[in-house]
């Protein structure tokens, strides 16, 4: 049983060490745009903005759900595979706050967009990507930064084109 003990904490060591180099090995482009994104405003209310955060997910090859399929421009989604979406079609809750989620690609991988109002006129936008392991039953998410820029790209092509200037500069 020490063996066991000794075995399982020198894997985890090791994951530990290799997932420590790999985020550090990660360099100045995902740090620049993590930053640059982080608490991003959005110039426009969360409404006028929404179509386009469903339309960044659906460009990546994602399905939708429900109503929010045709507002990225997405056919209409039948009624078993609706069903069968682990997906949801945007809901917005009693503070304002935006979400919809998307359905798994054949990798078990999946998207969260979230937009929490900023004043009348602005809104900050999330994205998460979530994995399910079907098979161990766990799921991981990480908060997706490039999807973020892809939607600024989308609605202001300058402050994109700005934030993307940085990061040259910073590699």
């Amino acid at each position: 049983m020490k063996n066991r003990n000794l075995c399982v904490w020198g894997v985890a060591a090791m994951l530990a060490t290799v997932g420590c180099s790999t985020v550090a090995g990660g360099g100045a482009r995902p740090t620049y745009v993590r930053d640059a994104m982080e608490n991003y405003r959005f110039p426009k209310a969360c409404d006028a903005l929404w179509g386009n955060a469903l339309a960044v997910i659906a460009a990546k090859g994602y399905g939708l759900a429900g109503t929010d399929r045709q507002l990225a421009g997405q056919d209409r989604q039948g009624a078993i595979p609706g069903f069968l979406n682990p997906g949801h079609a945007t809901t917005r809750d009693d503070r304002g706050v935006y979400e919809s989620v998307s359905d798994a690609n054949d990798k078990d991988q999946r998207y969260m967009v979230q937009g929490r109002p900023a004043g009348t006129d602005g809104c900050y936008v999330q994205y998460f990507s979530i994995l399910d392991d079907l098979i161990n039953s766990v799921g991981r998410s990480y908060r997706d930064y490039d999807m973020e820029l892809a939607l600024l790209s989308r609605v202001d092509p300058a402050a994109a084109a700005r934030i993307a200037q940085g990061e040259d500069k910073a590699k």
